[in-house]
């Protein structure tokens, strides 16, 4: 026999009405609506107890018939180009945060970098009645643009600025980043500078790298030699293995490298540990993101710290206050990033 202080759970919720859980809470069955369907606020006392009576009871709304009244399902379609990136794990983490502050659910898709498939996605969840989406798209080709367009839900694009005003966007000023980093590696009396960008389809974080990389040589009057300019196709630890490879096949290969990422960076590095070419006294390295690995790689990487998470909070945040208020329109964000200096570009180290 139950103990009258553990309250009894009725089971699985199917046969449980509203009216039950108004009785267990002590309320009105109008006041358990507006909590579930969020229609008026209530006192968070009241709130709380309605929310325990509800789960107590395993009472589950019909979440069909509350999208048809409120003309909302409560759910954001989120769609990442890749799922074992650190990176894209941040932004996700940050959307779901603010999702779950507005009692909404995300449903996630992986685009596997491919502008058809990030179509195909945006017309399932607009099938599935998403009441948004928030895309954070490697690169903005004319199918994906059309696509886009034939949304009738609000969304908002991370990573990539539209070259038309459609939506909001939120994305990290890269070229500026590359510019600093690049900076830094020539006060450092570093003249025959390297770079080992990510593909160069990747608008923000293979070209405008790579563009912010040659702004910095060129205002300093540095050269800039093709041979030690090595486009690679993917971000990955053995991306930078081979970059660094090839670059040190060149007749003379340059005193310091920038890596468009830090796993990059991090497989650049070991490519010089096996040619006996100590960091950064025989080259400086620096990177790009400020993953964890930054930290723990020998010497430590020099690279540039931004925050995932806050880009996928303030992508969220613009939506839901569309959501809310379809009347605001809601302007571009750029995300704040800051160069951290380490070992592997410290000649004192």
């Amino acid at each position: 026999m139950r103990s009258k202080s553990n309250p009894q759970h009725t089971g699985g919720g199917k046969n449980v009405t509203i009216k039950e859980v108004a009785q267990r809470a002590g309320v009105s069955i109008s006041t358990v609506s507006r909590v579930l369907n969020r229609s008026k606020p209530v006192s968070d006392g009241l709130k709380k107890r309605i929310l325990q009576a509800v789960e107590e009871t395993g009472y589950m709304p019909n979440a069909v018939a509350r999208s048809m009244i409120q003309k909302k399902t409560g759910v954001i379609g989120v769609i990442i180009p890749e799922i074992f990136n650190p990176y894209f794990s941040g932004l996700v983490q940050g959307i779901e945060h603010v999702a779950k502050e507005h009692q909404s659910y995300i449903m996630l898709a992986v685009s596997e970098k491919k502008p058809r498939r990030e179509s195909e996605l945006l017309r399932i969840f607009q099938a599935r009645q998403m009441d948004g989406v928030i895309l954070a798209a490697a690169r903005v080709e004319r199918s994906l643009k059309e696509a886009l367009d034939r949304l009738s839900v609000p969304y908002v694009v991370i990573g990539q600025r539209l070259a038309e005003k459609a939506a909001p966007c939120v994305y990290l000023n890269n070229r500026r980043a590359a510019f600093e980093v690049t900076s830094h590696l020539l006060d450092c009396g570093y003249q025959n500078l390297g770079i080992i960008s990510g593909p160069l389809w990747d608008l923000a974080s293979g070209r405008e790298r790579l563009e912010g990389f040659q702004e910095a040589l060129k205002k300093r009057g540095q050269p800039l030699r093709a041979e030690w300019v090595v486009e690679r196709q993917g971000f990955h630890l053995q991306d930078g293995y081979e970059g660094m490879k090839s670059i040190l096949q060149a007749p003379q290969r340059p005193d310091a490298v920038f890596c468009a990422c830090d796993r990059m960076a991090a497989g650049a590095l070991q490519y010089l540990k096996e040619s006996g070419i100590p960091v950064p006294k025989g080259m400086a390295l620096a990177g790009f993101d400020d993953e964890e690995l930054a930290s723990i790689v020998n010497p430590r990487l020099t690279t540039i710290r931004h925050s995932p998470f806050e880009m996928g909070f303030k992508a969220a945040t613009l939506l839901v206050n569309q959501l809310e208020d379809p009347s605001i329109a809601g302007g571009d964000i750029t995300i704040p990033h800051q160069l951290v200096v380490r070992e592997s570009t410290s000649l004192d180290s």
